[in-house]
């Protein structure tokens, strides 16, 4: 890799038939299949992100993972007010089973 480049080369084997269904959808769009792809990737990612970021929140709240584990998976710097209440309102919730 060039020093200071951003980006990697890899080698990806795809089943002929993936690879049609690329060469077509990107043939649609007017763009070449590698911009596509690139694309895919960069969409599924995301959404793949968001995913493990959403699940990683509702774990916090309801006290699976902790406050460093939850930076971990998202990224968060701080925790926002409305997760941390939420969490809050969990723990009142089993102190009060408790005391029942």
């Amino acid at each position: 890799m060039k020093k200071g480049s951003k980006t990697i080369q890899i080698g990806l084997r795809l089943e002929k038939e993936l690879l049609n269904k690329i060469e077509k959808l990107a043939e649609s769009e007017g763009i070449d299949k590698m911009a596509w792809i690139k694309r895919a990737l960069g969409v599924f990612v995301g959404d793949e992100e968001d995913d493990m970021t959403g699940e990683a929140i509702k774990d916090y709240i309801h006290l699976i993972i902790d406050e460093d584990e939850l930076k971990r998976y998202t990224g968060f710097k701080e925790i926002p007010k409305d997760i941390q209440e939420a969490r809050k309102e969990i723990l009142k919730q089993i102190t009060k089973s408790k005391e029942v």
